[in-house]
């Protein structure tokens, strides 16, 4: 019997069967017998498995991924269309159940309503009973320990009990990564539970609004590297206890406490440091030796014992039990800071006038001992150039010997009723350059606000002068109006023609359509 093979299709039994006329024949006769029929029958029926296996391994690759490719697939998920998926088939049915991490928000088990996004995580849970119900189904049915829980929802502190419970089995299954919010401000702030701060597997904690009542001997954080507290209450030696006891922390951020007045840090494994408050601070770095990367805002503003009319210098106050000493506050942080190899400030304007009204004359430089040795890059962000800005600045650059490239935020807005004074605008036709600015700085930077010479470029001309290695300057702005581009031309000829320490320098100026704030991180 010869059988004519044609590829690819005359490989299959399908093509045995129905394209071989010697067989074909054989099947019309009556002759035929029946092991024979029953032979070609399994072909055919192997045949269409086969097909069917392949046409279904063609639709279905998703489901030959390794477990932990869909585990990150299912946690972009919300909750509810992750679970789903465990009624999917055998491969999927255990994979809701051992997801390593899981976010739990207000929506999550609020009863669907398809006006609404299910997964909007600014809703309020509508059923305070059958949420914490639904939450606790779901922790019930897990196979696996989490590597990372994230909860936010506003109803922390009036389920209180619940969530202790919550807390207590997610430290001892021990839990990796724990994030903790409670936006919820116009009522009772959520107090952390203390299983929290006996946990020794946590490696990320992170605690928005919520209380913290550090036990006086706690034995847990130890493994904590990432520590971020925003919107916190917490007293002085609280917040002094907690961070003293976290041995490996990494990373430290600090936002708009509440309570807190002084800021102490002993930190010996600390690599980065980031604090944000909108009232007085102070912060002292008592062992950090590690720290290379920090950034501070002061961002103070006018908030509850303080009032400011039209940013008004005279209508400025402070109540007298509330009186700080910003210049000796900032001090004693710049000292702590030798060996810092980036740093990045932020002075809002209420900071600057607490800082005049004080009286008291910022030094030109450091201690030599308090020296900045290790600082390489400076970002120093203000409103308008004012004389107290450029006294920081000033003794920043006396204190830097390294310093090789820095960046100066300039905000110009047009709400601020600012009139530069002669102070400020021969300060630095006074000042002595500095040996960063002789021998080290590369790269000078400057987002300005707007595009004015009687304030903005006193610095940059400076540099242009005294800076003998300067290879880069790149001057950004707004340009608001547009008769103001006559006035661009004048100072860009200006500065094009001085005459320049440096012969290799190359000068950038052009606007740019957004303020300072998109400068990137270091």
């Amino acid at each position: 019997m010869k059988i004519e093979m044609k590829p690819p299709f005359s490989h299959s039994p399908l093509h045995l069967v129905l394209q071989n006329q010697y067989m074909e024949k054989n099947l019309r006769s009556s002759s035929v017998k029946l092991p024979r029929l029953l032979k070609w029958a399994r072909l055919l029926r192997a045949y269409f498995k086969n097909r069917k296996d392949r046409e279904q391994q063609q639709l279905d690759l998703i489901s030959s991924l390794p477990d932990d490719i869909l585990h990150i697939i299912l946690s972009k998920l919300p909750i509810r269309d992750a679970a789903v998926t465990s009624a999917v088939s055998k491969r999927w049915a255990p994979l809701f159940s051992t997801l390593p991490s899981l976010n739990i928000h207000a929506a999550s088990f609020n009863p669907v309503n398809p006006e609404i996004d299910s997964d909007d995580d600014e809703s309020n849970v509508e059923d305070v009973k059958g949420w914490v119900g639904a939450l606790f189904s779901v922790l019930d049915s897990r196979r696996a320990p989490f590597q990372k829980f994230e909860i936010d929802v506003e109803i922390l502190d009036s389920c209180g009990g619940d969530f202790y419970k919550v807390f207590d089995d997610l430290c001892a299954a021990g839990v990796q990564e724990l994030v903790i919010r409670n936006y919820e401000y116009w009522n009772d702030i959520y107090e952390i539970p203390w299983p929290v701060y006996f946990c020794d597997t946590i490696v990320k904690l992170e605690i928005v609004n919520c209380v913290l009542d550090v036990p006086l001997k706690f034995t847990g954080l130890r493994a904590v590297k990432s520590l971020e507290l925003i919107d916190v209450t917490v007293a002085d030696n609280h917040l002094r206890r907690m961070i003293s006891r976290c041995k490996a922390i990494e990373k430290l951020v600090i936002t708009d406490f509440n309570k807190v007045k002084n800021i102490v840090i002993r930190a010996p494994s600390l690599l980065e440091l980031v604090i944000s408050s909108f009232r007085p601070l102070a912060i002292s770095l008592k062992s950090s030796p590690r720290l290379s990367n920090v950034k501070v805002s002061f961002g103070y503003y006018v908030k509850d014992k303080y009032s400011e009319d039209e940013y008004s210098d005279g209508d400025f106050r402070l109540n007298d039990s509330e009186k700080t000493f910003e210049g000796t506050n900032l001090m004693a942080f710049l000292n702590g800071l030798h060996g810092v190899k980036n740093l990045r400030l932020n002075f809002s304007n209420v900071y600057r006038m607490m800082l005049s009204k004080e009286g008291v004359a910022l030094p030109t430089m450091l201690s030599p001992k308090c020296y900045l040795l290790e600082l390489k890059k400076l970002c120093l962000s203000w409103l308008y150039n004012y004389h107290t800005f450029n006294m920081i600045l000033s003794c920043l650059l006396n204190s830097s010997p390294h310093l090789s490239e820095i960046i100066i935020c300039v905000d110009t807005s047009n709400d601020h009723k600012y009139c530069p004074t002669a102070l400020e605008l021969d300060f630095w036709d006074k000042q002595s350059p500095a040996e960063c600015v002789k021998n080290h700085l590369i790269i000078a930077t400057f987002y300005l606000g707007s595009y004015k010479s009687e304030d903005c470029f006193g610095f940059p001309k400076f540099l242009l002068l005294n800076a003998e290695i300067l290879k880069n300057m790149n001057i950004f702005y707004i340009l608001r109006k547009l008769q103001e581009e006559s006035e661009t031309t004048k100072i860009k000829n200006e500065l094009l023609t001085m005459q320049m320490a440096s012969p290799d320098v190359e000068i950038t100026i052009k606007p740019i359509i957004s303020r300072y704030r998109y400068i990137p991180n270091f």
